[in-house]
């Protein structure tokens, strides 16, 4: 080897320093105990299971207002004398057709109804069937040729359908009458 060789060669500088101690590991990160991981998803399960039922359930038919606003409606066109509109809170069917004539012919002498301290309650409703009891008293003149008028009592229940979505008046109970 030749001296230019060796001037080449780097110069030792003795054995490298010793590496810095490693830092301490952070210490172990303490788990959740496994009882409040199956406590937190049991909870998260019973509250979606509630919401569920609370969002699907179907709702009360005691809870509907409907029947009891037929009742009232017809109450009131039965005051007004208005069959057409009475009509309309009738159950679609052939006795409704059939029955339109003698309704308009009886309302011609009737010359004044009135219906005073009534009350409507709900007595059943099945989500297709209801049944709504009017009381109160009623007020009324009625002209055959000869002039009847009165005031009493009345109490009758009103059975009503549901078709395609509307309250429809079935059937009704009338009083008893008096014997004259």
């Amino acid at each position: 080897m030749t001296q230019e060789q060796t001037s080449s060669q780097k110069v030792d500088t003795g054995p490298l320093p010793p590496l810095p101690p490693l830092p301490e590991p952070p210490p172990p990160r303490r788990r959740a105990p496994q009882w409040n991981v199956i406590a937190l998803g049991a909870v998260a399960l019973v509250v979606t299971g509630l919401a569920i039922w609370w969002l699907t359930r179907p709702p009360d038919p005691m809870s509907d207002p409907r029947p009891v606003q037929v009742v009232q409606n017809f109450v009131a066109a039965l005051e007004a004398r208005d069959v057409s509109r009475m009509l309309s809170y009738i159950e679609p069917t052939d006795i409704k057709r059939q029955i339109s004539p003698e309704l308009r012919s009886y309302m011609e002498y009737i010359t004044d109804l009135q219906f005073d301290d009534e009350t409507y309650t709900l007595l059943d409703n099945n989500g297709s069937i209801a049944h709504v009891r009017l009381t109160g008293t009623v007020r009324y003149t009625v002209d055959y040729g000869t002039v009847y008028s009165g005031e009493r009592p009345f109490d009758t229940v009103f059975e009503l359908v549901l078709l395609e979505g509307a309250w429809y008046l079935r059937s009704l109970q009338l009083p008893a009458t008096e014997q004259q």
